[in-house]
């Protein structure tokens, strides 16, 4: 078994351990930290690829303790000069990233360094690169006295399926446009609708499942424009609407996924928490018995109130750090009456 790390937006620890599991057919949770979740597999890397919820994967080289002051930067160098890297294959130019956390007087450049200074007593053909060229890329984490050195697997393309992608205001990162469709339980006979797609991310994340039917739209034919660039290739049907005015007749959506206007995303002549009444509505009077809702919103007090006066339950809540602001990820299911008669 080999012990990994996937780092992930702060607030989707869990969600990403669930796709883990299910994906992973062995794998094991180990750990769970702030924007991280350690795991062991046997699996090999093109199957770890498959996790759409994880920023970056690491392989976890070795482990160890170290004290707090720079006379104890010495042990980082020995440890690491008696670390066998012969499985890393490209032995071109390496570089070192650092962290630490915790009342170290040593700062995580000088950690960086003691590092490679490691690296390079064993290897000494190996050649150090910089930050911004380099082919292998190794990282060292030090969290209070524990110590994590890994090699990095994936580079900055991996978050963004390795495509050219077009970006309207505030979208989203399509690991957490994963992450809702991933807790949208996506079925293939869903569906699926996004009634504020913006530039289409959650709706590029959910045709990587099969459906049944997939829509999305927005009120701008601008952003609508990005997004139908962005799908060129993908089974999406898009629309210039109004998500408070959706062209759905009552209870025919399985799934609605949607990334509601907060901060500066709104014009400011217009209302945001009247906003949000009416495309609540919506959503509810399109929903299915039983139907599920996963949205993404600032206005926590608000969309709570909404959910419970249209008889939305609310099965989870995620709280998260997105770009400076601290939206909350909420997954609603619309109670069946007949069920509960």
């Amino acid at each position: 078994m080999t012990l990994y790390f996937a780092s992930v937006l702060p607030g989707l620890e869990y969600v990403l351990s669930n796709e883990i599991n299910t994906k992973l057919n062995d794998s094991e949770i180990i750990q769970i930290n702030r924007g991280k979740v350690f795991f062991t597999t046997t699996e090999p890397f093109t199957c770890l690829s498959s996790l759409k919820l994880a920023d970056n994967l690491f392989q976890v080289i070795d482990q160890f303790q170290i004290g707090p002051h720079k006379k104890h930067l010495s042990q980082i160098s020995e440890r690491i000069s008696k670390l066998d890297l012969d499985f890393i294959n490209d032995k071109d130019l390496y570089w070192v990233n650092a962290s630490r956390k915790g009342k170290q007087t040593y700062s995580r450049f000088e950690i960086a360094t003691k590092a490679m200074e490691g690296i390079n007593k064993h290897y000494p053909n190996w050649n150090i690169g910089t930050s911004q060229n380099h082919q292998i890329e190794f990282r060292i984490d030090i969290e209070h006295h524990d110590v994590i050195f890994s090699h990095r697997l994936t580079d900055a393309t991996f978050r963004f399926r390795n495509q050219t992608r077009r970006f309207s205001r505030a979208s989203l990162l399509p690991t957490v446009a994963h992450a809702m469709v991933w807790l949208s339980d996506p079925k293939s006979t869903d569906i699926f609708v996004d009634p504020c797609c913006g530039s289409g991310t959650i709706l590029s994340e959910r045709a990587t499942y099969p459906a049944n039917q997939i829509v999305g739209g927005d009120i701008s034919d601008v952003v609508t424009n990005v997004a139908k660039s962005n799908l060129d290739d993908l089974k999406v049907q898009m629309n210039v609407w109004d998500g408070r005015e959706l062209p759905f007749t009552n209870g025919c959506v399985d799934k609605i996924v949607t990334n509601l206007p907060f901060g500066k995303q709104i014009s400011p002549d217009e209302d945001l928490e009247l906003f949000n009444h009416h495309i609540m509505n919506e959503i509810c009077r399109v929903l299915k018995p039983s139907g599920k809702a996963v949205i993404l919103s600032e206005s926590v007090d608000q969309l709570f109130w909404e959910a419970k006066r249209l008889g939305l339950f609310c099965l989870e809540y995620y709280p998260l750090s997105l770009k400076g602001l601290n939206p909350t990820l909420f997954v609603f299911e619309k109670q069946d009456e007949q069920k509960n008669k």
